[in-house]
């Protein structure tokens, strides 16, 4: 009798969000990248050491499927790429599981409406295993790209967290003063000045997308100067000032080395996932009071 299972012990999503797991904590960020938002399945065949004259006693071939983006796909299938999946994929399966992977492949996945235009990592990455390949590599640098894509999932957080910022400051002054509340809120003046003169450039650039209200036109301190200045109307949502002062000054240093284009290490891009989580939770804990 086998000791073997011969299913899987997680689900196929968990599964992909392991192997982009991996993924990244080898570095493989382009590789990553190129499989974010796909889908894998995993096919049992006959015996094992019958396909191919190797395998454990008793286990089962297994073939693994990757449904990608389309325009994904020329990059993805390379027997580089299918030689990491192998490793990770066999590395994920548990070793009670009989199963032994024979195959790693891609498909089309034309179920799901993918962005294939104005996709920029997409074009990246077109660029880079293009036949300018020797050139792109001079000039961009595998080490660079990585640094780009973990700073891209750092600006992911910031974007998030600031703009649930925006919103609930927006939806806690709307309650207290109504569709003009923004007249009532006790705004500094070097503020005032900020908004005017970004929404002044705005109009002057016209390529440029509009904004939205006022608050669209600050970014992290500045919100946390008009939770600061209003506190009589946020008080109720926070602990204290000290719970959300420090957290958005640490997180503007952070938003302006990515907006000048420095890079900001693992310790601070654990910080900004601990406060986007911590910041999140209390706003929607407070607000469902």
């Amino acid at each position: 009798m086998s000791d073997y299972t011969y299913s899987l012990p997680f689900s196929n999503d968990r599964f992909m969000k392991g192997i982009i797991m991996m993924l990244k904590k080898e570095n493989k960020y382009d590789l990553a990248n190129l499989l974010r938002g796909a889908n894998v399945q995993v096919e049992k065949g006959t015996y094992s050491y019958y396909d191919g004259g190797w395998g454990r006693s008793n286990a089962l071939a297994a073939y693994v499927t990757f449904f990608v983006n389309p325009e994904y796909l020329d990059n993805l299938d390379s027997e580089e790429n299918k030689k990491t999946l192998d490793k990770i994929c066999s590395g994920l399966i548990p070793p009670d599981v009989g199963f032994d992977i024979k195959s790693i492949s891609f498909n089309m996945d034309l179920t799901k409406d993918f962005e294939l235009e104005d996709d920029l990592i997409s074009d990246l990455e077109n660029n880079v295993n293009s036949k300018a390949y020797k050139i792109m590599g001079e000039l961009l640098p595998e080490d660079i790209r990585t640094k780009g894509y973990q700073m891209a999932e750092a600006y992911t957080y910031l974007y998030s967290v600031e703009n649930s910022l925006r919103l609930f400051i927006e939806k806690v002054a709307k309650e207290k003063y109504g569709d003009d509340y923004f007249s009532h809120l006790t705004i500094p003046s070097s503020l005032q000045r900020t908004i005017s003169g970004r929404q002044k450039n705005d109009e002057s650039n016209k390529w440029l997308s509009v904004r939205g209200t006022e608050l669209f036109y600050l970014d992290f301190k500045d919100l946390g100067a008009v939770i600061d200045n209003n506190w009589d109307i946020f008080k109720d949502y926070f602990p204290s000032q000290s719970f959300i002062l420090p957290k958005l000054n640490d997180m503007a240093e952070c938003r302006n080395k990515i907006a000048h284009n420095s890079y900001i290490d693992d310790l601070e891009r654990n910080l900004m996932k601990t406060y986007y989580n911590v910041i999140l939770r209390q706003i929607s804990d407070s607000t469902d009071k």
